[in-house]
């Protein structure tokens, strides 16, 4: 096997920090991309077709150039990557010249942030290949993985958060007048307690039984007692005798 042949098996399977770095960084900007997806699909279906086909470009070159780090793939990232950034940076400043919120620009956020600084890392790894400064590969196993860790751990910081405010940002709209439900209870008077009148005492309801025994009782007349006059207890001895009075 000659130089180059040695050259190229080393470079597949040694691809060097470079291409770790964007392969992270480039999963990174995959992830937010399809998060944010969903809410753009629903504004307008060709801004979500374009977000998820970006998402799907990012992943599939994180997991290519880890394999084939050469210029093709590296030109591939570059020219891919630096349009994304140009559409992000006319969507924020000018507004996109057509769709439904043409020559209005959005508002940048955190999630935007992150994924730019992921394209731009990618970016700058993709022009360094192609200028021939390629990566020499690592100089041990530890040093591949001290990389890949460090890397990764970043990404991930990153990431999460971003990925978090795009969903949030798809799924968190609430209804659109603001409304919440409303729920019965006793308190209310909905509910199936008995209204209380103002001195704290339940009222009777409608058709209750009990207030019409409560009425019929105190209607009833008190007994009255056996060993007393009649007199007595009508006029309270102030009534007529059996005497005639004459004129």
């Amino acid at each position: 096997m000659g130089a180059r042949g040695r050259k190229e098996t080393r470079g597949a399977a040694d691809p060097g920090a470079g291409p770790v770095i964007a392969s992270f960084a480039s999963l990174g900007a995959a992830a937010v991309h399809v998060a944010a997806a969903p809410d753009h699909f629903a504004e307008w279906w060709a801004a979500g077709v374009f977000f998820y086909a970006v998402g799907a470009f990012q992943a599939l070159w994180a997991v290519a150039v880890l394999r084939f780090p050469g210029p093709a793939l590296m030109a591939a990232g570059l020219v891919a990557n630096a349009g994304v950034m140009a559409v992000w940076a006319l969507s924020r400043t000018a507004g996109m010249p057509f769709g439904p919120g043409a020559g209005l620009p959005e508002e940048v956020t955190g999630a935007d942030a992150a994924t730019v600084a992921f394209e731009a890392v990618v970016g700058l790894v993709a022009a360094f290949g192609l200028r021939g400064s390629a990566s020499r590969g690592f100089a041990s196993p530890f040093a591949a993985v001290a990389v890949a860790g460090a890397a990764g751990a970043l990404v991930t910081g990153l990431t999460v958060p971003a990925v978090q405010s795009a969903l949030s940002h798809s799924h968190g709209h609430g209804p659109a007048d603001g409304s919440t439900p409303h729920g019965h209870s006793e308190e209310d008077g909905h509910g199936g307690g008995s209204p209380e009148q103002p001195d704290g005492h339940p009222s009777a309801a409608p058709g209750d039984g009990s207030a019409q025994g409560g009425a019929s009782a105190s209607a009833a007349p008190a007994p009255r007692d056996a060993d007393t006059p009649a007199g007595e207890a009508t006029g309270g001895g102030q009534g007529h005798d059996d005497e005639p009075h004459g004129h």
